[in-house]
């Protein structure tokens, strides 16, 4: 077959080399892509658990298998979302206070809110303390370090901008 190269020049290639040959290779649709192997890929060792009847030694290495179940949470990442919980609700607790004393807080006030602060930087602490924990669930690690920070971002900003009033 000839394939045109370049103006008009002409050449003789073979026909699996021509850059325009469209007839040279035809798609089977809905066959499989791997003819050589036809079993299923769960059914590889790696995604099977040990059999329980089989008298195999109950102590063989289960690093190689794929594990579906869901990773436990951590723990530290629990008490860090707790705690900025906490210091979110005192938070909360501290504003209305304020606005219901009419911006004159008693004592108590600063108690709460310096509380809330106290709680936040636990929070902060305990979440990134969590990710030392291998193998496990870090999403109460991620939001209790980012309300605890929100929260103690806001108390430092209150506090820096009412030492300079």
């Amino acid at each position: 077959m000839r394939c045109r190269l370049r103006r008009g020049l002409r050449k003789e290639v073979p026909n699996s080399s021509c850059m325009f040959n469209y007839n040279r290779k035809k798609y089977r649709f809905l066959t499989p892509v791997n003819k050589k192997n036809d079993e299923s890929i769960l059914e590889r060792p790696e995604f099977m658990y040990p059999d329980p009847k089989s008298g195999k030694d109950k102590k063989t290495d289960t690093t190689e298998m794929v594990n579906y179940l869901r990773k436990p949470r951590s723990e530290a990442g629990s008490t860090a979302l707790f705690a900025a919980v906490v210091a979110l609700l005192l938070t909360l607790l501290s504003g209305w206070l304020m606005v219901r004393s009419l911006g004159n807080p008693p004592l108590n006030v600063s108690a709460v809110a310096f509380s809330a602060m106290i709680f936040s930087a636990f929070a902060v602490l305990c979440g990134l303390f969590s990710f030392l924990e291998r193998d496990k669930d870090h999403l109460f690690s991620l939001l209790g370090i980012s309300i605890g920070g929100l929260v103690l971002v806001t108390w430092v900003i209150t506090i820096l901008m009412g030492m300079t009033v």
